[in-house]
């Protein structure tokens, strides 16, 4: 085995320092911590003790932290002492290898115990290192961020309210995990739905977890209704929020949703008792808070060929939408699979609101991404105009 040198030494223990030091720092790690150092075999010494003695001399020149323990070893001129082991007795030892760890490990020590000072009910799991990477700026930002947070806790505020300079949605967004852990969980009723766990509700769930005012969700709104016009200015396009829209009186017969923004514009004819709602950013949690759509005599609702368009199907139905899909069938894909590109694969295992033709869709994508490795999707502005026009005029006038 090589001789260890003080040099490799001191890059294998930065390493280990900057992997294991979140978990020192709160008492964890076995101490001492022993580096073996590999002194000379009895060949080594035997072929080359002047060699030896030199890795010996480099070793008393040694200067770092630790404390090195010798052996007595036999050369061909006698007994001599000779570097075994590097012992540390603390993570502070450690820390002093380079001037970066043991800066950062005066940094973890002025900043964790306060940390746990202030936010007792906080949990350090996993976020000590992005804590003591942030520079000082950022760090006291967050610090704010969370004091003022747990000091206000239903504020009602709008996130740009907060008394805090460059505390903005992007910010939250990078921090959004520490600002949690630093508050702890949850206690109340709805501590389950706080901690999000789908990309949709994931905002509304953040901003209400702290206590702030979510800013609206604003739907993308094409009134086919002449009638249902009238009611809003004569507008055929407008967005609204979903709390502006449950107010609406007059509510229609049919409701369809469509997953492309331009499909909702390409719709220029008129049908009695229409609403179209179009684009994409619209979740299935939003859609189901619509009472009137859930009450509808129709929705209708038609989205890409693809594993998580069927999902999102099978969601708005879970949600209480009375959804029925159109051109998303086996049929409308073999037909226009010429058109159809790679696309996300499915996610789930099991869909339970889905119909019987969904199914077989679904069937068939599960079968394509085990197969080739990546889904499959078929993108609803790619069929043809005149086919999905009549197809959607099919479904959206009284039988």
């Amino acid at each position: 085995m090589k001789m260890r040198e003080p040099a490799d030494v001191v890059e294998r223990l930065r390493a280990r320092f900057e992997r294991d030091y979140p978990q020192w720092a709160r008492g964890g790690g076995s101490w001492p911590l022993r580096v073996p150092l590999a002194p000379p075999s009895t060949g080594q010494r035997s072929a080359d003790p002047v060699g030896c003695h030199a890795w010996a001399a480099r070793w008393a020149d040694h200067n770092g932290p630790g404390r090195i323990e010798h052996s007595r070893l036999r050369f061909p001129t006698g007994l001599h002492n000779i570097p075994k082991t590097l012992v540390f007795d603390r993570p502070a030892d450690v820390a002093g290898v380079t001037p970066h760890t043991r800066e950062t490990w005066a940094r973890c020590g002025r900043r964790l115990p306060k940390l746990q000072r202030d936010f007792p009910e906080a949990s350090f799991t996993g976020i000590i290192r992005k804590l003591i990477e942030l520079d000082e700026d950022q760090y006291q930002q967050l610090v704010d961020t969370v004091t003022w947070l747990k000091t206000n806790p239903t504020s009602g505020r709008l996130l740009r309210q907060l008394p805090i300079e460059g505390v903005d949605t992007k910010w939250l967004a990078r921090h959004s995990t520490l600002v949690l852990a630093l508050l702890g969980k949850s206690t109340g009723p709805d501590a389950q739905q706080a901690e999000p766990s789908t990309p949709g509700p994931i905002r509304r769930r953040l901003h209400e977890r702290l206590g702030l005012r979510v800013p609206p969700e604003l739907v993308q709104v094409c009134v086919l209704d002449p009638g249902l016009r009238s009611q809003v200015g004569g507008m055929r396009h407008f967005a609204a929020s979903v709390e502006d829209l449950s107010r609406w009186a007059h509510v229609p017969h049919t409701v369809v949703i469509l997953e492309n923004k331009e499909t909702g514009y390409a719709i220029t004819d008129d049908h009695m008792g229409v609403v179209a709602f179009h684009g994409q950013g619209f979740n299935v949690s939003e859609y189901g808070r619509l009472p009137w759509i859930r009450g509808a005599h129709t929705v209708i609702y038609w989205g890409d060929i693809d594993a998580p368009g069927l999902q999102f199907v099978n969601d708005l139905r879970h949600q209480g939408v009375p959804a029925r899909s159109i051109l998303m069938d086996l049929p409308t894909l073999k037909q226009f699979q010429h058109l159809a590109v790679d696309g996300a694969g499915p996610q789930r295992g099991e869909l339970p609101h889905l119909t019987e033709h969904e199914q077989s869709l679904y069937d068939h994508l599960v079968h394509h991404a085990a197969e080739h490795g990546v889904g499959l999707l078929l993108e609803q502005e790619r069929i043809p105009w005149p086919h999905a026009h009549s197809v959607l005029t099919a479904a959206i006038e009284p039988k």
